[in-house]
């Protein structure tokens, strides 16, 4: 239900007469999930902009929310559905996109964007609203752990130098270094994968799999044959997954 919301025209059957027949109920709608933790299915995460909220410090201020349908709310309520009503029609759903904003991720701004650049006036509500985009997705860990590990590969295979100069690519790489070197992201899964242990060969390769990207035997520059993976495995994997 949640994840055909996502596409126009999609809808759940629900048997809503007495005789039991079934009727489509539409689901392309917005949804609003509070959760603690991010532990959502791989296709809902993936389709979700995620707001993160933080337990407030001593000394800041907050004006309290009731709870209650007011007044208020009802005139928002009302505010909003005549607007809806009445800019249904010019909504467009062919909007400029931020660099790397596609498929998906496109998908999940696509109306927001819309509707920002249909109230842009006097404030600027589009670009407010991309830039405001660029923020959250910059901060939002919304990928699955498989494109983690995609992303992850790569800062491997071009590494930087402490300025964040880019060195030189490696070519190859032993199945136990990358697993290694997954372990040192401390900020990340990896380093405490399962029972509190790093991630294993075994594991990464597992997580890997998917994007049918698997260990082989490769030659290292001295000369020893050993199991790890080749750079050229992983690009187009990069180039479908950025």
């Amino acid at each position: 239900m949640v994840n055909s919301g996502h596409v126009r025209g999609q809808g759940v059957l629900r048997c809503v007469t007495d005789d039991h027949r079934p009727g489509m109920f539409s689901t392309f709608a917005p949804k609003a999930i509070g959760m603690i933790g991010k532990k959502l299915p791989p296709a809902t995460l993936g389709r979700c902009i995620g707001i993160e909220l933080r337990r407030r410090l001593a000394d800041e201020t907050i004006e309290r929310f009731a709870h209650q349908d007011d007044a208020d709310l009802g005139n928002l309520r009302c505010r909003l559905r005549r607007w809806a009503m009445d800019n249904a029609d010019a909504l467009n759903v062919e909007v400029s996109m931020p660099d790397n904003f596609d498929n998906r991720r496109a998908d999940n701004w696509r109306l927001l964007f819309s509707i920002a650049d249909l109230c842009s006036g006097a404030e600027e509500w589009g670009d407010k609203a991309r830039a405001a985009a660029l923020k959250i997705e910059g901060s939002s860990d919304s990928k699955t752990i498989n494109t983690r590990a995609l992303t992850d590969a790569k800062s491997i295979f071009y590494p930087k130098d402490a300025d964040d100069r880019p060195l030189e690519p490696l070519e190859r790489i032993s199945s136990s270094d990358l697993a290694a070197q997954f372990a040192t992201y401390l900020d990340s899964p990896w380093a405490e994968w399962r029972n509190g242990k790093p991630i294993t060969q075994a594991q990464l390769a597992r997580v890997l799999k998917p994007f049918g990207i698997t260990p082989q035997s490769i030659r290292l520059p001295s000369g020893a044959v050993i199991r790890g993976y080749l750079r050229t495995q992983f690009e187009d994997a990069w180039e479908r997954y950025r």
